[in-house]
């Protein structure tokens, strides 16, 4: 593995090599991972331009790649800017960058390096403010859009209760073309256009996929089953619109005091497609 400082898609980065593959994690802004890259190109969107309002006015920037969101969706905490310089230091054989602490007091730290034939990423979020807060790290990876998402059913049980849930947001029409419900998955595919969709699964550890151009893109968690969990319980999800479509994981709900933390971790490979898919 080698790491160096680069610029990359305008913002100061931190790239490291593995196996093929060149992970930039950005020191501008962030914490964000802004590019996955190899011979394909970068599976991550980039998105200079796209944001959403906050309130009280001002714009959260999307930035594009992976980043990392505070739930439930509460936009006074969930929406609170990344574009401030993080501190980076070496650790692992990868790099660790945390942000200051942002409006809602929560100080933000990813942490990626390489490991069994692919990246481990640590998430954690700290309670830098002087009062409780309740929250899950909600980890989310924009990636450019045409290709076609996979959320994982959990395996068919036994007995009289209900075992697992596909869980809609208000804005997805169930019947939308573009969601394929098999046995073992959900798969989301871009064709024919159409509004905004997301919907996800409980239980469910992975692996969420993306298919696109001859390569798939997978992240997978360590599901804790009895905890408790935001959105119905639905700890992977897939948001499809017309400029990228986002795999996010959730982690539990915590408590955190003053200066507690929560942490989550995903695992991602980047790899040829060897089912054959037609995806672009």
């Amino acid at each position: 593995m080698t790491l160096e400082t680069v610029s990359f898609e305008g913002h100061g980065c931190v790239r490291l090599d593995h196996a093929g593959v060149a992970v930039h994690v950005t020191t501008s802004v962030g914490p964000r991972v802004l590019g996955m890259t190899d011979r394909g190109g970068n599976v991550m969107a980039v998105l200079p331009d796209l944001g959403l309002d906050r309130p009280g006015g001002g714009r959260f920037a999307f930035i594009g790649g992976h980043r990392l969101w505070a739930a439930p969706e509460v936009p006074e905490m969930t929406y609170q800017p990344d574009d401030r310089p993080c501190a980076v230091t070496e650790a692992d054989g990868g790099v660790r960058v945390e942000a200051p602490p942002d409006g809602a007091g929560l100080a933000r730290t990813i942490s990626v390096w390489p490991a069994d034939g692919g990246w481990t990423l640590d998430h954690e979020i700290r309670n830098a403010s002087d009062r409780p807060v309740t929250l899950a790290a909600w980890a989310i990876t924009q990636l450019r859009p045409g290709g076609t998402a996979t959320l994982p059913l959990p395996p068919r049980g036994y007995g009289p209760r209900a075992d697992r849930a596909l869980v809609l947001w208000p804005y997805t029409d169930p019947t939308d073309p573009r969601i394929v419900v098999e046995s073992e998955a959900v798969r989301v595919h871009p064709v024919p256009a159409g509004p905004p969709l997301k919907l996800g699964v409980a239980p469910g550890d992975g692996p969420l996929a993306y298919r696109i151009g001859g390569r798939v893109f997978e992240k997978r968690i360590d599901l804790e089953l009895e905890a408790a969990h935001a959105d119905l319980g639905a700890a992977l999800q897939v948001y499809l619109c017309d400029d990228f479509c986002e795999l996010e994981t959730l982690g539990p709900l915590r408590t955190l005091e003053p200066g507690g933390t929560v942490a989550h971790r995903e695992r991602w490979t980047l790899r040829d497609d060897d089912q054959g898919r037609s995806d672009p």
